[in-house]
């Protein structure tokens, strides 16, 4: 597959060289690295192990450096362009190659590690305001990444614009067949896994914004044996200013069901929750600083009714505007580390395994030359409501835990800078695992440089 794709980019390239008259073609994208000393980690690649949850009892400090490089390929002209984009991530020495993506960093290196992010075509349809976006593509919601952040799909998404108001429609089928294409039946079935999108944007002065947006999941990945699942998902944003600050809010509401398809009898589980972020940008002296408020719903007993909220998944859910490095996700998040709100392996979703979550953070950035800023910050990490089960055990709080932070970053070049970063979180007892001192966990600690080229 290596070989495959530097052949594609050589023939591309000369194309590109040999036919000056013929589209345009621009390549760009990014490397990023990460040095760890921590004793807290989740990586996932290679022939590591994926943890979720704090250091134990005296654990051991590691160390470790991750990477990933991006390249984006464009052909085209003004009205209609076509894209692919590739991503390759390794931790340094962890395997040569196992077919498997993040991996591929150990000697020799050659390993079929080549993630295809995108590939699409885009184009205007003429004589009208609207772009369209045919293929594997990224999409964003509304919500600061709370629902989707970045998250690649196949579909189809358009945008159009009548003044004052912008939207945006998609469809995206994020599972066919149960992902299992090598049963043609399951090709057959209607067991697949879509979602939709309906946005509008409202600016009725400078500096105000206000949007309606309605989304909806229809996963029948549980056909014919299992449970079906129908979310609908109404919500709000709204930016504007006020005084020196300005103020990005958004709030959403969940409802549908999962219901057992195979066992008619079996009752519904009525889904119902929602999610709601206010946070304010200003100026501060001869800096930038910001206050946030997130909170999302939970309930204690989900297998009756689920309070928390639905979402796109671990790592096409992430909400990183915070910034924070052990208690949520780094806004520079590669493929090493996550955050403290993973509930267990396999549910690391915002919904923080139906309990949802309350976080407040805030920040200050100063720019100390022209080359040199500084970066401090603080977080809180809740669960919202305790599961019955959590509740039972006598030990398990809400609190997961507050986070102290800071950071260095200095520009080297145009599109090259190199930064030092450092966290310390106190962790709550709702990571403990018993009454007695052996369950408490340790403190966590990150201390990273890192180095980035944006191309």
């Amino acid at each position: 597959m290596r070989k495959g794709f530097l052949i594609v980019l050589v023939v591309v390239l000369a194309a590109a060289f040999a036919a000056p008259a013929m589209a345009g073609t621009d390549i760009n994208g990014f490397y990023k690295s990460r040095a760890f000393l921590t004793n807290y980690v989740q990586y996932y690649g290679g022939d590591y192990g994926t943890t979720v949850g704090p250091p134990r009892k005296d654990a051991a400090t590691m160390a470790f450096v991750e990477q990933r490089m991006r390249l984006k390929i464009t052909s085209g002209e003004e009205n209609v362009k076509a894209v692919a984009q590739f991503e390759i991530d390794s931790v340094w020495g962890d395997v040569k190659g196992n077919g498997q993506s993040a991996s591929g960093g150990g000697l020799g290196t050659d390993a079929t590690n080549i993630e295809t992010k995108n590939a699409y075509v885009w184009f205007k349809v003429p004589n009208t305001s609207l772009d369209v976006t045919v293929g594997l593509q990224w999409q964003t919601d509304s919500y600061a990444g709370v629902f989707m952040n970045v998250a690649d799909m196949a579909g189809i998404f358009v945008n159009g614009k009548a003044d004052p108001v912008t939207y945006r429609l998609g469809w995206a089928k994020w599972s066919e067949g149960g992902n299992n294409a090598a049963n043609r039946l399951d090709l057959e079935r209607a067991n697949d896994y879509t979602f939709y999108l309906a946005e509008a944007k409202f600016a009725p002065a400078k500096d105000v914004k206000v949007g309606a947006n309605l989304y909806m999941l229809q996963n029948d990945m549980g056909r014919p044996s299992g449970y079906i699942q129908r979310v609908y998902m109404p919500g709000f944003d709204a930016t504007f200013g006020a005084g020196p600050a300005t103020i990005n809010a958004w709030a959403f509401y969940q409802f549908g069901k999962y219901t057992d398809y195979a066992d008619p009898a079996t009752s519904d589980v009525n889904i119902g929750g929602f999610a709601a972020d206010v946070r304010a940008d200003l100026k501060a002296g001869p800096g930038k600083a910001f206050v946030e408020a997130l909170y999302i719903s939970g309930g204690d007993n989900n297998s009756v009714k689920y309070k928390s909220i639905v979402d796109a998944g671990y790592t096409n859910s992430i909400f990183i505007r915070t910034d924070m490095q052990i208690l949520l996700l780094a806004a520079d998040v590669l493929t090493g580390v996550s955050g403290l709100y993973a509930s267990s392996p396999g549910d690391k979703t915002m919904g923080n395994g139906g309990r949802g979550l309350t976080h407040l953070a805030a920040g200050y950035t100063q720019k100390l030359s022209d080359k040199l800023t500084g970066k401090v910050g603080i977080g809180y990490l809740a669960a919202t409501k305790l599961s019955k089960a959590d509740v039972a055990t006598g030990y398990i709080k809400k609190d997961m835990g507050t986070e102290f932070n800071a950071s260095l970053n200095y520009s080297i070049a145009k599109g090259l800078d190199v930064g030092v970063v450092g966290a310390y979180a106190l962790i709550g007892d709702f990571f403990k695992t018993s009454a007695t001192d052996a369950g408490n966990p340790d403190n966590a600690f990150d201390l990273h440089a890192r180095i980035g080229y944006v191309f």
